[in-house]
């Protein structure tokens, strides 16, 4: 079972922070009269997830638990690519994270957002480490003029001067990313890729592209800064930051449970 774009959105939105916090802290009020004690768990258990997930160290500590693939060293690409021809990587493949809606400083035009850049400025890097062509994924989740592996192309290009041999412009999520690049990729008889995402969002896309038969060499970017980082007050003050990053964690241990359920 698929889920449309806006569907999908209205549910994360009642179930992850802040929303599924507002959702308890409702249904404290509704139930108050009724039932006394409930709504005051509840109610604490809305109050004091809601404080937890916006400590930094807490929100860190979620995104590092989702970090299962290490970073890959320039000895590792190296390495890599000195390997026997049929075990090698064949294509670096790297997945949108979104996009900013009519840009003032582009010309009102659409760009990449911060997400995505981050991906493609290392899918840039390796390519010019390994000279692997490139194939962008993204689509048009809410019907944007541009899909997103033409904004991500136009970046690379422009930007990063690593153009992309390959766009895939229709899917609108990880599986779909997975799934339409598995076609493309499998017409052009590629069937080992470098696999370009977050650190914590290499799980669920690792994955979805193992589903689709691929072989994949995961290539994380932007890991969480380590635990043993020296801490000072500010990574125990609750902050709007850090509850975003817990967002982000809680959202992938959601839709590995979603992939999950579908499989």
């Amino acid at each position: 079972m698929s889920l449309d774009p806006i569907t999908t959105y209205a549910i994360k939105a009642i179930l992850l922070p802040p929303g599924g916090n507002l959702l308890m802290a409702l249904t404290a009020w509704i139930f108050w009269r009724r039932f006394h004690l409930m709504s005051i768990l509840i109610l604490a258990l809305s109050i004091g997830s809601f404080f937890t997930l916006s400590i930094p160290t807490v929100a860190s500590a979620l995104l590092r638990s989702l970090e299962h693939y290490p970073a890959l060293s320039d000895n590792d690409l190296q390495e890599m690519m000195a390997q026997d021809p049929a075990t090698q990587p064949q294509a670096i493949v790297i997945l949108g994270g979104g996009r900013l809606t009519k840009a003032p400083e582009f010309g009102n035009l659409d760009t990449v957002n911060g997400t995505t850049l981050q991906r493609l400025r290392y899918g840039a890097y390796l390519h010019k480490q390994t000279q692997l062509p490139i194939l962008v994924s993204g689509g048009q989740v809410f019907g944007a003029a541009t899909p997103e592996a033409v904004l991500m192309n136009s970046s690379l290009s422009e930007e990063l001067a690593s153009p992309a041999h390959w766009l895939e412009p229709k899917s609108k999520n990880t599986a779909e990313n997975a799934a339409f690049s598995a076609v493309l990729l499998k017409e052009q008889k590629i069937e080992r890729i470098l696999l370009v995402t977050h650190a914590w969002h290499m799980p669920r896309a690792y994955g979805a592209f193992n589903h689709e038969g691929l072989k994949i060499t995961p290539a994380p970017t932007v890991f969480e800064a380590p635990e043993h980082v020296e801490r000072n007050i500010n990574h125990f003050l609750p902050s709007a930051h850090a509850l975003s990053k817990s967002q982000f964690a809680l959202h992938e241990y959601l839709g590995q449970f979603w992939y999950w359920l579908k499989r």
